[in-house]
């Protein structure tokens, strides 16, 4: 409670009388007080410490009564009537057990009269502390109070009255009520914001999906369409099927940050930690971005240390913090250069730095804005660089990837001269070519996947019969997609539903099953738990091709039995490698 008071020694309070009291006769008795313990008449040295004891006693801060053996209130002072509501003359006369008391805890339970601490400590003869308790004043309010009693003794040790002290403690019970409520309502407002981040990861799931289904179509046809039509249809009309290719990537780019941030705040993002050669990780990044410069007329200027500098982290996720920095350069550069450079900073051994810098000469940022800079879906919407376009993710989820891969990231600008990204990362080896460790899955993988498309194909036809491929897709348009992607050396069967599913099963087993989850009815889990279940098609490879990218759904279909996942949109060579790699094992 935070409320203390220090309980008076008995000894403190002027004896009743040295000698004992007959039996029964109240501590109130008018001799008690008047008489010392000879019972001759006082001196004037008595009387006055009487008096100012009296005083004493009705000056005190704390609520103070005295009751004689029965107890009966004999004595009450200034502060008992006020925090009781009570005037002495009404006090006094009342008894401890009286059934005018009204006690409740603060849940609001009621307080037997045995159970005050007055009428224990006239019962038991010892002292009773602490008890809070609320009472209820004549006038309907209710006054929250501390109590302790202590027994009166006399010099034979009979109980001959009590003291009960009693401060007033309603400000701490109320402000201890203020943060208990306080509290629920936190509690509260922390539920519904679980339950808003939930429903916003399931809004996000299923816009994931019902964006990707759409996208597996687009970029799968147009890629099918450019590699087919190559050389065969006139150059304008190659160019469209390749603007709707790029248009379409560029929707799923903006898909991907959105789940990326959305991974990233849930604690979701899966980071390796490999060794990463920067020199050739940077190179690999820069190389396919130097032609958009080159369209821009921009110079692109590479410079790296003249050590091969080591760094650990996701290959990944670093390819991604490189490609948005170079990108939003080029993108936000009308004229000049970019640059890209590394050195190692820092000169103890063990405290060495690999910096790497993303400097252009474009537009520049305000310094209004700069400490926003790295803020999600937050943009300089002033003057020239609406027409850039965006969403404002790309540098926030970059921070938040350096940073989980144990680095730094900071900018420099001045507008209308151009920015300086500087990425930080600890220095790992100088030097020395870059470990690679392998996983055992990429190790059983290794002989297979150094084999060319070609040889794989031409491992899937041998024999009399292609292997037969069970689609179940209930979208035509991704059915007619796959069917596009495996029509060369593959039979193909299609089931839309769980009934379907069965069907097929029971016309011919399949050497491998493309299994969409979100399925009418019957979702693709359900139905691959049940294929396990049973006995026909226990090894039969089931890969999950699905929309759905969340955090978490890829181990939620291998927990289902499928032995192998895809995100949709999945491109022709990204099926065509998982298909022939597990039937080839198989």
């Amino acid at each position: 409670m935070g409320v203390c008071f220090r309980m008076p020694n008995i000894e403190e309070f002027p004896r009743i009388s040295k000698t004992p009291a007959p039996k029964g006769s109240p501590i109130g008795a008018t001799k008690a007080w008047t008489a010392d313990p000879t019972g001759s008449v006082r001196t004037p040295m008595q009387i006055e410490d009487s008096r100012l004891f009296s005083e004493l006693f009705d000056e005190l801060g704390e609520a103070v009564l005295i009751s004689d053996n029965t107890g009966k209130i004999v004595r009450v002072n200034r502060a008992a009537e006020r925090i009781l509501g009570m005037p002495a003359e009404h006090l006094r006369g009342v008894n401890h057990a009286d059934a005018i008391w009204q006690v409740i805890r603060e849940d609001g339970t009621p307080v037997p009269i045995s159970e005050l601490p007055a009428t224990k400590a006239l019962r038991t003869g010892k002292p009773v502390s602490n008890m809070e308790l609320g009472v209820l004043r004549p006038d309907g309010s209710l006054v929250w109070i501390l109590e302790s009693a202590a027994p009166i003794l006399d010099d034979t040790g009979e109980v001959t009255g009590v003291i009960v002290i009693f401060p007033d403690i309603s400000v701490a019970v109320q402000q201890r009520q203020d943060l208990r409520e306080l509290n629920e309502k936190y509690q509260q407002e922390r539920d519904r914001a679980n339950e808003a981040n939930r429903l916003k990861s399931a809004f996000l799931a299923n816009m994931s999906h019902e964006i990707r289904t759409p996208m597996t179509a687009i970029l799968g046809f147009s890629d099918v369409l450019t590699s087919e039509l190559a050389g065969k249809v006139q150059d304008h009309h190659y160019t469209f099927l390749r603007s709707i290719n790029v248009s379409g990537r560029r929707l799923l780019a903006l898909l991907n940050d959105i789940l990326d941030l959305s991974k990233i705040e849930a604690g979701h993002v899966d980071m390796e930690s490999s060794e990463l050669d920067v020199g050739a990780e940077i190179e690999a990044c820069v190389t396919p971005l130097s032609w958009i410069a080159k369209q821009k007329s921009l110079a692109m200027h590479v410079e790296m240390y003249s050590e091969r500098l080591i760094i650990k982290g996701d290959r990944h996720r670093f390819a991604q913090v490189m490609t948005n920095l170079v990108s939003n350069a080029i993108k936000f550069t009308q004229a000049g250069s970019i640059s890209v450079r590394t050195r190692v900073e820092g000169n103890s051994e063990r405290n060495r730095n690999v910096v790497i810098e993303v400097e252009d000469t474009g537009i520049g940022i305000s310094s209004e804005f700069l400490p926003n800079l790295f803020e999600e879906f937050r943009q300089e919407h002033s003057g020239i660089t609406k027409e850039f376009g965006g969403t404002g993710l790309g540098l926030a989820i970059s921070q938040r990837l350096v940073t989980r891969m144990g680095g730094t990231v900071e900018a420099h600008s001045q507008e209308g001269e151009g920015s300086t990204f500087t990425i930080q990362f600890p220095l790992f080896a100088m030097g020395r070519t870059p470990i690679v460790i392998k996983t055992e899955t990429e190790e059983k993988r290794a002989p297979e996947d150094d084999r060319s498309s070609t040889s794989r194909r031409s491992s899937v036809q041998a024999g009399s019969k292609a292997p037969l491929v069970l689609v179940v897709e209930d979208n035509l348009e991704t059915q007619r997609l796959i069917g596009a992607y495996l029509r060369d050396g593959y039979r193909l069967a299609y089931a839309q539903n769980a009934d379907e599913v069965w069907a097929a099963l029971h016309k011919e087993v399949p050497a491998l099953i493309l299994m969409d989850i979100n399925l009418p009815g019957r979702d693709g889990l359900a139905i691959t738990q049940d294929i396990r279940a049973g006995s026909q098609c226990q090894q039969v490879p089931i890969v999950a091709l699905t929309a759905f990218a969340m955090a978490g759904d890829r181990e939620k279909c291998q927990e289902a039995g499928c032995t192998e996942y895809l995100s949709k949109p999945a491109t022709r060579r990204e099926v065509r490698d998982m298909v022939s790699r597990l039937l080839s094992v198989a």
